[in-house]
């Protein structure tokens, strides 16, 4: 029997009191189908030392130009989209380690469109324990990493916001899975679709695209009809922010649900600026 891979999970379009488990569960794929009989979920997070210069918004749609990289995160069913490549195995790299100091996750006022949503955090932030793999969504794992603190959020209309951090025995360890995830999220529409042919969707529609690039972190978002698995089935659009600086990456992730009257929340130009934000707060634990 194949050792389970553990999975962040998060909770969309589902009433406040189940939405609390964010705080205090952990889910791994051996549970999915069990824990999704009991309420849909979604999921959520990463960085290195920025540079100068201001991110650029960009509209560019990942895969438009050609064959996108694929990975993918597996379904409720246990199995992986149909995408070929995967996360990288990161061993520790020898060399001078970092302290790997976790920052404190963003506040309620840093959280994208807060003024519409109105974000409130669901506990206080936990360190989780470390598994080999953690997929991040439908579209992307990280392996490799030392330390691993998570923070949720519910809005008023009882949709999920997650903040994932992780620590890695080097920067270089952290830059490479950085790397790693950024070509995964690239290749997001391919495992998107792959997940909605397998759970028999007539018309697969999964789009995606980068909104915004940064020396050391990027956003994406993915619209699509999404099917049972990591996200609450039905119309949404996700967004994935990644940053990382040193040995520290984060991982910031939420969904506009069409269920819940919510559209497209994010512009390029906010995408950037939050962005800067994230990167800046992990600039603060230097």
């Amino acid at each position: 029997m194949s050792t389970p891979r553990r999975r962040i999970l998060l909770i969309a379009a589902v009433p406040v009191v189940a939405a609390a488990v964010l705080a205090t569960a952990e889910f791994t794929s051996a549970f999915a189908a069990e824990d999704l009989r009991a309420a849909p979920r979604t999921t959520a997070q990463a960085l290195t030392a920025p540079a100068a210069g201001k991110p650029t918004p960009t509209t560019t749609p990942a895969g438009a130009a050609g064959a996108p990289v694929a990975t993918g995160t597996p379904s409720a069913a246990g199995s992986a989209p149909s995408a070929t490549a995967k996360a990288p195995t990161v061993t520790p790299t020898s060399g001078q380690a970092t302290s790997g100091k976790v920052p404190a996750p963003l506040t309620v006022r840093e959280l994208p469109n807060q003024a519409k949503a109105g974000w409130k955090p669901i506990g206080s932030p936990k360190r989780r324990t470390v598994t080999p793999t953690s997929s991040l969504n439908e579209c992307a794992a990280i392996q490799g990493a030392t330390g691993w603190q998570q923070q949720g959020w519910a809005s008023t209309a009882k949709t999920p916001a997650i903040q994932d951090t992780f620590t890695f025995a080097t920067p270089a360890d952290a830059d490479h899975v950085r790397q790693s995830l950024g070509a995964q999220l690239d290749g997001c529409q391919a495992a998107l679709r792959d997940a909605q042919t397998k759970q028999g969707a007539h018309t697969p529609d999964a789009t995606s695209a980068r909104t915004a690039t940064h020396p050391a972190a990027a956003a994406w978002q993915y619209q699509w009809t999404a099917v049972p698995g990591m996200s609450a089935p039905g119309s949404q659009t996700h967004h994935v922010y990644l940053a990382q600086d040193g040995a520290v990456l984060t991982v910031l992730q939420y969904s506009d649900m069409a269920s819940a009257g919510q559209g497209n929340s994010a512009s390029p130009a906010a995408d950037a600026d939050l962005l800067t934000t994230l990167a800046g707060s992990l600039a603060l634990t230097r």
